[in-house]
């Protein structure tokens, strides 16, 4: 899939997100750096996290928060990425594969927001469902990222998205 069309709703290919990543990020709120991590509202049907998992899903949410919804992709990738291992094929591998990306991204649509919807998280690996949209009417993308940290950081990174369609086979929803 060499070519990609860029439309108005512009698919996230990365965090995306993350997704990544999309990579993937629920408030709009500028933070000061210094400030409290914020919390973010997310559902979870899963057991009780242990320290390490707490400490791995609080790492990936900031990460997409920061990087994406309050467009600062290199302080981003300065806090929370390790030596990363992109298996998105439009982001390059390392921190500066990924700031390249995200800055260009952010640039482009800067009204996207990353709305997180799934938290899923198992050991070191940390998966986001989230919605993606670039405007106050955009319908937006379903997206999935996922995420492996090692030693408090994330190394590696794979991601999927699908635009959110206006009728569905369904009743279900996307979320």
């Amino acid at each position: 899939m060499k070519h990609r069309r860029l439309n108005r709703r512009v698919t996230l290919v990365g965090v995306g997100v993350l997704t990544t990543a999309a990579l993937t990020l629920g408030t709009t709120a500028f933070a000061n750096a210094d400030a409290a991590p914020k919390k973010h509202a997310v559902a979870t049907s899963q057991a009780p996290h242990t320290a390490r998992e707490t400490r791995n899903e609080r790492i990936v949410l900031d990460f997409v928060d920061l990087g994406i919804n309050q467009k600062q992709p290199q302080e981003a990738a300065d806090r929370y990425l390790g030596d990363l291992i992109q298996h998105n094929p439009n982001v390059a591998d390392g921190k500066a594969g990924w700031v390249t990306w995200a800055t260009g991204f952010v640039k482009a649509v800067p009204n996207v927001n990353v709305d997180f919807k799934r938290v899923l998280v198992d050991g070191d690996f940390v998966t986001l469902h989230t919605h993606i949209t670039v405007s106050p009417t955009d319908r937006g993308t379903a997206a999935i990222d996922i995420f492996r940290l090692k030693n408090g950081k994330i190394v590696e990174h794979w991601d999927a998205s699908t635009p959110v369609p206006e009728t569905s086979a369904n009743d279900n929803g996307m979320f």
